[in-house]
């Protein structure tokens, strides 16, 4: 639908106000009016889809206001605003056609979420008019396609099922009753979630109708079938642009997921028979190092400090091919708790700086003016901003900058973490989370690396609810951005700002 437009009926000015702040960002037009008898004058000289009203106003009350729309303007969605000790004429107004009620006072989030409700029911009021005009034409045109597809349908490995916009089941292929375990008969005629236990699929289903684009989701063995399927449901569409129904396409997966999981099973197999050894190995050659007689000007040194070197990078491999199987797994136990962000942020440069002191790379942190904290695992969420800034360091020529930034917003800390590196193509942009993923280059011929740092990291951050970003331009930097929600000291959730009366 096109832009809502909203009056606010209100003879508090601070309710007026505080509603038009919450709701303005969203993108509603708002007008508002100071009394009942000014809001009517506005109702039947200009169009509105929404109308937030007070009902104990001087003179024109709510009352009155709700039900000159009802008569006249059945289609207004009417929002009461009221007093806690009024809740129960909010309720006597609910009977007589309004749609939802608010109580003073109220947090803009609230306001906002019943208003987009109301708008929402606008929206799906004007959907469903469409679609009864275009129902009875987009069945008869599957039913003429029926006998074709069938045809097709029957040599098919993949289970197929066709639905109309209600979720009522219109064709489906042998497979289907096989590959889904399907067992109510007959099949078509009956809606979706009669035959499908899943509620998942179902849901699928509906939200491809409603928001006409189509959906790729996996089921487990024991949701759907006992197998493990891929689902690639797609809007029906009309030549007119008219959502008809869906078609959903399930692939059996089941072998490629045994033969993913044998993958990590070796993986992990391997880092750990790989782990010990080499952990001997660096002790050994530390040993033989520290025991070499006049070793600063001996040829050995310089070999003994390769070989740690390259010991080094072997572990660090390990470690992160153990942690991301163990992710993976679901194995990881996270100890969360609330933690300081500028301790871990200097925790963490104090670990780094002798790898950028070596590359003369100046490392600075600005942190935000307000003390802050998030509920994070210590141990792995420093080990993912260790991984973040070391590829900073990595791809930073000698002399460059790095710049550490804490930001506070909305309930949220931003942690931007900005390099004068050697950048990301906009090509390679999409790949650098992927496991081994490595740019390759001129740039990046002589760095070594594994590919897997930042696979864990963004494995950790969305563990912890957080979301991550990354802007970069070639031969200028590469900005990493880490959003987390903020808690108080004792881990409690932060909470939003009240409007009051």
């Amino acid at each position: 639908m096109d832009e809502v437009r909203i009056l606010v009926i209100d003879d508090e000015q601070v309710i007026r106000e505080g509603v038009e702040r919450a709701l303005t960002t969203e993108g509603y037009s708002i007008a508002k009016a100071d009394n009942g008898a000014m809001g009517l004058e506005m109702l039947q000289n200009q169009s509105f889809d929404i109308v937030l009203t007070d009902l104990m106003m001087p003179g024109l009350d709510g009352f009155a206001v709700l039900d000159w729309i009802r008569e006249n303007q059945p289609h207004v969605q009417v929002i009461v605003i009221t007093g806690f000790a009024t809740v129960t004429k909010a309720v006597s107004a609910m009977k007589q056609g309004a749609f939802d009620f608010v109580g003073k006072p109220f947090t803009p989030d609230y306001i906002r979420l019943v208003v987009k409700r109301a708008a929402e029911r606008l929206r799906m009021q004007e959907e469903t008019a469409r679609l009864r005009v275009e129902k009875k034409r987009g069945l008869e045109a599957i039913d003429k396609s029926e006998s074709r597809l069938k045809t097709v349908f029957a040599c098919m490995a993949e289970a197929v099922l066709i639905t109309d916009a209600e979720g009522v089941v219109v064709l489906h292929n042998p497979a289907a009753i096989k590959n889904l375990e399907i067992q109510t008969d007959p099949f078509i005629g009956k809606p979706l979630y009669a035959s499908i236990r899943d509620l998942t699929a179902v849901a699928m289903v509906e939200e491809v109708v409603k928001n006409s684009s189509a959906v790729i989701r996996e089921f487990k063995p024991g949701s759907i079938s006992r197998k493990f399927l891929r689902a690639y449901c797609s809007p029906v569409i009309t030549e007119q642009g008219n959502v008809v129904g869906s078609v959903t396409i399930f692939e059996d997966i089941t072998s490629q997921k045994e033969i993913d999981q044998m993958k990590s099973d070796f993986v992990a197999m391997v880092a750990h028979e790989l782990k010990s050894p080499l952990a001997s190995v660096e002790q050994m050659i530390y040993a033989v190092q520290v025991g070499c007689e006049h070793e600063q000007s001996a040829a050995c040194h310089t070999l003994h400090s390769r070989m740690t070197a390259r010991t080094k990078d072997l572990l660090r491999l390990i470690e992160n091919l153990l942690n991301l199987s163990k992710l993976e797994s679901g194995t990881v136990v996270f100890n969360l708790e609330a933690v300081k962000g500028d301790d871990i942020i200097n925790d963490v440069l104090e670990i780094s700086r002798p790898q950028a002191e070596a590359k003369h790379i100046t490392i600075s942190y600005e942190p935000c003016d307000e003390e802050w904290w998030f509920k994070v695992d210590y141990d792995h969420m420093r080990r993912a901003i260790i991984n973040i800034i070391s590829n900073s360091i990595k791809y930073t020529p000698e002399h460059g900058r790095i710049t550490v930034q804490s930001k506070v917003s909305a309930g949220f800390v931003n942690l931007l973490f900005s390099d004068t590196g050697i950048g990301i193509s906009q090509e390679d942009l999409p790949n650098i989370f992927d496991r081994f993923y490595r740019v390759r280059g001129k740039a990046t011929r002589n760095i070594i690396g594994s590919g897997l740092g930042l696979s864990l990291v963004k494995e950790v951050v969305a563990t912890h609810q957080g979301y991550i970003d990354v802007q970069s331009t070639p031969e200028v930097g590469t900005t990493f951005t880490l959003s987390f929600p903020l808690v108080q000291e004792n881990g409690t959730s932060i909470k939003n700002e009240y409007i009051y009366t």
